[in-house]
């Protein structure tokens, strides 16, 4: 299990450095092929939305061939197209480009979290009944730090983006393939409650489409997975994991842009994505130990209380210094949301783990469409920093809204 638990790391780590490397030089990318705001939102919007068009296939495909095959094989095919970020030429084929990319890290997010479930049960099976799921998505916060680290030492010494990525590429692939053999073997399991009568019953009651043996990802497969949308429970989360999701990405996608705006020096406007990273990495690692204390419902609305006083008073005080503080805090406090709403779906009666892990994970894609074209029209009418601040709109709603977890009460 300790040999798994490390494979399952290093996919949370290298999906993440494929994905924020580029991230600090987002601003030198807008410059180098004149984009506007609204430019700079829509082909990000275009990442989004290749995820909501490939996620929805995540689960018959992790289904038929298993969460570990379907996490290494994404990674594997986003690898060659990174390079083409920093070689676009325009803001059509940039957003091409995200579109791939944002398809396949959609699959890969919804295997390695379906991945991380089951190595995640295996260990409650021992007899170990601690949190270990925010650990690995501490991992893909490290991922994103050494991402934003490698953004930001590649522009200091004015590498050309595609080099950069190429070389991110290259390592991601030989990481997952060093990792390949301590993966779980076979399929993932249909139900994680407690024994085999109350899933058969629970998983007929509630979805018998669910209950489709193994074979090809057929549209009979892909019905079974869209009639978890019938479920309520499934839709409130959708709504919680959409508003972390804006909070996980305006401010780092933004702040380079907006440090730039008020007047922050060339060489400390990726500091903003760095500080964010940096401290959901420190929240995720120290997650499960604060979930395991308070519960995720309570840490949730204390979290995003901080996050909406802190990060509202940096906006309105308009300090580069302040903002990066503000990023931070932000940065904390929505470290264990994402991972939340993972474990709630893998624990809904009636539906398949993978099933559930993968419809929340497809639909968080919509926030990661909605946050960008959102900030960038709000930037083009407005100011960046009134765009950002969707992120405090965010949190606040969220405060209420942490009733959903409710897997935290049937525990």
């Amino acid at each position: 299990m300790r040999k798994a638990r490390i494979a399952v790391s290093v996919l949370f780590f290298t999906n993440a450095l494929t994905l924020s490397a580029w991230l600090p030089r987002l601003a030198e990318l807008q410059a180098d092929i004149s984009l506007t705001n609204v430019a700079v939102g829509a082909a990000l919007a275009a990442g989004a939305a290749g995820g909501v068009a490939a996620g929805i296939w995540a689960g018959p495909l992790i289904h038929r061939w298993g969460s570990q095959r379907v996490a290494m094989a994404a990674l594997f095919i986003v690898a060659p197209i990174l390079p083409f970020i920093g070689l676009a030429p325009g803001a059509w084929t940039l957003g091409f480009v995200l579109l791939l990319v944002g398809g396949l890290d959609a699959v890969m997010d919804a295997a390695m979290n379906s991945h991380a479930m089951r190595v995640q049960h295996e260990k409650r099976a021992t007899g170990v009944h601690r949190s270990i799921l925010n650990t690995f998505h501490g991992y893909w916060s490290l991922g994103a730090v050494a991402g934003g680290l490698i953004g930001v030492a590649t522009a200091a010494i004015s590498m050309p983006i595609a080099w950069m990525l190429t070389a991110v590429a290259v390592l991601c692939s030989v990481l997952v393939l060093v990792a390949r053999p301590w993966l779980l073997p076979g399929k993932d399991p249909d139900s994680y409650l407690e024994t085999t009568d109350d899933r058969t019953v629970a998983v007929a009651q509630s979805d018998p489409g669910s209950l489709l043996a193994a074979g090809p990802a057929t549209a009979n497969e892909l019905s079974a997975a869209t009639r978890v949308l019938h479920q309520p429970i499934i839709w409130g989360l959708g709504l919680f994991i959409i508003l972390a999701v804006m909070i996980e990405d305006i401010p780092g996608r933004w702040s380079s842009i907006y440090l730039t705006d008020i007047g922050a020096p060339s060489v400390t406007v990726g500091w903003g994505f760095v500080a964010f990273t940096v401290a959901m990495t420190i929240g995720r690692f120290t997650g499960d130990r604060i979930i395991d204390a308070l519960g995720e419902r309570r840490w949730t609305r204390i979290a995003m209380s901080g996050t909406a006083v802190v990060l509202g008073l940096s906006l309105l005080a308009q300090s580069p210094w302040l903002f990066m503080i503000g990023c931070a805090v932000t940065g904390f406090g929505v470290a264990t949301l994402f991972p939340a709403a993972m474990r709630a779906a893998a624990h809904v009666p009636g539906i398949r783990p993978a099933t559930g892990v993968a419809t929340i994970s497809w639909l968080s894609r919509a926030g990661f469409v909605t946050a960008p074209l959102i900030v960038g029209v709000i930037a083009e009418n407005f100011s960046l920093g009134w765009g950002i601040s969707v992120t405090v709109v965010a949190a606040l709603i969220l405060l209420p809204l942490s009733s959903i977890l409710t897997w935290e009460r049937s525990r």
